[in-house]
């Protein structure tokens, strides 16, 4: 965020959680619910770029921070993993699962500190819930 400010560039913070993931634990079990959040792990890195920071936040909730890219570029950034995550079905043990997630974007360093970013994103994955689940919103 640092390099953020001093290039005067722009950075966002993406939050997404998957949709309904207590139904996965409760019809598949919990060991079906860790192979999920390993698919959901191993499926976004390839959308990302090499510098850009992912990481599980807790529970079934994913963090992205990117810097150097513009709002609509990060807001098709989270659609594009939106529909990598629902486009294929995940197989575990005797069954296959369909997964969505919700999406929250908000922008970072030089608009908002981390903290801010994260709770402004946070508010928006919490309208794309309310809106339907498996969106992507931007908050500011």
């Amino acid at each position: 965020m640092d390099r953020v400010g001093r290039q005067n560039s722009e950075s966002f913070v993406i939050i997404f959680d998957l949709d309904h993931f207590k139904s996965v634990n409760d019809e598949h079990g919990h060991q079906s619910g860790d192979m999920t959040l390993k698919e959901i792990a191993r499926r976004v890195p390839s959308t990302l770029r090499q510098y850009d920071i992912f990481a599980r936040y807790g529970g079934e909730e994913f963090i992205i921070f990117v810097a150097g890219i513009e709002k609509e570029a990060a807001v098709q950034l989270a659609e594009r993993i939106r529909q990598k995550i629902a486009e294929k079905e995940i197989s575990v043990k005797d069954s296959s699962i369909t997964v969505t997630a919700s999406f929250g974007i908000a922008p970072a360093a030089p608009v908002n500190d981390l903290e801010g970013a994260i709770a402004l994103a946070d508010k928006a994955l919490y309208k794309a819930k309310e809106q339907g689940r498996n969106r992507v919103v931007f908050g500011e």
